[in-house]
């Protein structure tokens, strides 16, 4: 019987998302094992065998996005330079190690691998590191896209795609100025590989050789949402988006208040992003103080917001499955998570974020029509409110979210990923 291995970053936006797929295959009579940080394990379910990350795959990713070397670095390419060096990269031969490490243990039957955008540790068995191999391999973008494509920028730059032949021309420059900044990164990806033993040949830029080597890569989304391009690989799919993650919490006291106001606004700054809560959470509360209706703050971790006005509600964790159906807009940083739970809903949004990829995020969610985007880290408060005015007032955002949320309704993630697993086992 053939098994599957699925890998995901030790990011839990990353992480999350192959979860719900390793729980689904493994209910459908699938033998799966998941591996990623071992500070995840106690959230999968039983019927699937998990296994921890070592060595260098190891990584303390909320220790390293909270460090004083990455909170010095402007926020944009340098930042995203640096997350991609330390956070992902850096990691691949500890990564590509306990891959084969669970191959191993497979002994004598067959191993598909599962593995999402970010874990690039997948790339050395996928381009002939000697060892033990995956007899075929699944790609899924549980992130946004990032392939590079002659329509568009490099992802991180926030730039809108321009497919004219001026356009074309500055994606070309921007591509080369942005591979001056990740030259670094794409060097020690390079010489990673060698020392793996991977043989000699072109060796593909590191945020497109995910997408690249897999045998099928289903991007979790609609293709809006990444740019139409003339010329995406015939290997990759849109798949839509997944149900969320099941995280345990319960619906609070004061949920009747949710399900019986008039207007309900939401705001979350995610599950990293979220080390201060000044950033947004806090001036959404202050510009919504005498919003006539419910203001409802996920807050991602524990932790006091302050000044609260009446008609806030505060929760560190809320199942949004149950909230979104209930909200009005969502005010978010911009977390692919979020945002395509949100859209799946069909629910407008007001964003705010540059971190990590969020600016990226946010550019590609407001060219879908279905979002204001602040293009700032720390809103002001008055622009909280009147963006939030816009959204509710402005019929064309609930429409084009809605429109998205009919894109979704189409498709079914897990029967596409089970389809690609059944194809690529032969």
């Amino acid at each position: 019987m053939t098994k599957i291995l699925v890998a995901a970053s030790p990011v839990y936006g990353h992480f999350a998302p192959l979860k719900v797929v390793a729980e689904y295959l493994s209910g459908r009579g699938q033998d799966v094992t998941l591996l990623s940080h071992r500070d995840f394990g106690v959230s999968v379910g039983s019927g699937v065998s998990f296994r921890a990350f070592t060595g260098e795959a190891d990584v303390d990713v909320e220790a390293l996005v909270k460090s004083p070397e990455r909170l010095a670095i402007p926020e944009g390419p340098a930042q995203f330079a640096w997350d991609m060096h330390n956070l992902f990269v850096k990691a691949v031969a500890g990564q590509h190690r306990d891959i084969q490490r669970c191959i191993e243990e497979a002994g004598d039957e067959p191993v598909v691998l599962i593995h999402e955008t970010g874990l690039f540790g997948a790339v050395p068995v996928l381009m002939g590191a000697p060892g033990p191999r995956p007899v075929a391999a699944v790609g899924l973008g549980p992130v946004s896209f990032t392939l590079a494509s002659v329509d568009t920028a490099p992802f991180g730059m926030g730039l809108p795609p321009d497919s004219s032949e001026e356009g074309r021309a500055r994606n070309q420059a921007a591509y080369e100025a942005m591979g001056e900044v990740l030259g670094p990164t794409q060097e020690l990806f390079e010489q990673i590989l060698a020392d793996l033993g991977v043989p000699e040949g072109p060796v593909p830029f590191f945020l497109d050789s995910t997408v690249l080597k897999t045998d099928r890569f289903l991007q979790l989304s609609v293709e809006e949402l990444s740019y139409k391009r003339s010329d995406t690989p015939a290997h990759v799919k849109f798949v839509g988006t997944l149900p969320p993650a099941t995280t345990g919490s319960d619906l609070p006291a004061w949920w009747p208040e949710v399900t019986g106001a008039e207007k309900v606004v939401v705001v979350t700054q995610g599950t990293i992003a979220n080390q201060d809560l000044a950033d947004l959470i806090e001036p959404t509360l202050k510009a919504l103080a005498d919003f006539p209706g419910l203001v409802v703050a996920a807050a991602g971790r524990a932790g006091e917001v302050r000044d609260a006005p009446a008609n806030a509600r505060v929760a560190e964790f809320i199942p949004f499955d149950d909230l979104l159906p209930h909200t009005d807009v969502l005010v978010t940083n911009g977390g692919f998570g979020a945002v395509q739970q949100a859209l799946r809903h069909g629910v407008p949004m007001v964003a705010a974020g540059l971190s990590e990829e969020k600016q990226e995020n946010n550019v590609r969610l407001a060219a879908t029509g279905a979002a204001v985007d602040l293009a700032t880290n720390r809103p002001a408060a008055d622009d909280v409110r009147q963006a939030v005015d816009t959204v509710l007032n402005t019929d064309s955002y609930r429409f084009h979210a809605q429109r998205l949320a009919a894109e979704y309704a189409k498709l079914n993630a897990l029967e596409e990923i089970e389809k690609a697993v059944s194809e690529v086992a032969g």
